[in-house]
């Protein structure tokens, strides 16, 4: 009897090795047959579901974002203050724990596509402009602020604290990154 596949655990499974592969290679090591041997998989099988190596780094992407995504989505309902959901919203964009490895995968995807000159929207700018949007909407936020202005410095310091993180040349503990993201929502708030 045949064995039954299912098709999304087995793409998930290729992008996860796609992750790994990348992460300890760095995109240029991540050749579908690299990948193939992480996960597993013959050569056959991986093409089976990705016919180019593009279509495979997109997908591993797209699983990274759809991962944060849902994280963050559970932060929006559990039973907290609007700032301690913003807290916890802001914090799934640095890479602690588990998030280290999508942050790499994300950092040398954008790299990717500098490179190609097919440079996107950047999705966590996106996510803080939405997320400041909706607290301004909300009327939670102090009233002399420049919107624009408040959300290029809270980008900043999510993607500078990521970036340090992930490179290790700043030693910063999660606690520690925490009380920097309170401390600028505490100024943002009213």
């Amino acid at each position: 009897m045949p064995k039954i596949v299912n098709h999304e655990e087995r793409k998930t499974q290729i992008a996860k090795a796609t992750w790994n592969v990348i992460a300890k290679y760095g995109l240029e090591g991540a050749s579908v047959r690299s990948i193939a041997k992480e996960a597993n998989l013959s050569l056959g099988a991986v093409r089976h579901y990705f016919n180019t190596q593009e279509e495979l780094l997109e997908f591993a992407m797209q699983l990274v974002e759809e991962q944060v995504r849902e994280r963050i989505i559970e932060h929006t309902k559990r039973p907290l203050s609007l700032k301690e959901i913003t807290l916890n919203i802001l914090m799934e964009l640095v890479p602690f724990e588990n998030r280290n490895i999508e942050m790499q995968v994300w950092l040398e995807y954008v790299s990717y596509k500098i490179r190609k000159k097919e440079v996107g929207e950047d999705n966590v700018y996106s996510a803080v402009v939405q997320l400041v949007t909706k607290l301004n909407d909300e009327g939670v936020l102090q009233e002399n602020i420049f919107l624009e202005e408040e959300i290029v410095h809270l980008h900043a310091l999510i993607d500078g604290l990521a970036l340090h993180i992930l490179m290790g040349v700043v030693p910063i503990g999660e606690e520690r990154v925490r009380y920097l993201i309170r401390r600028e929502l505490d100024r943002l708030f009213k």
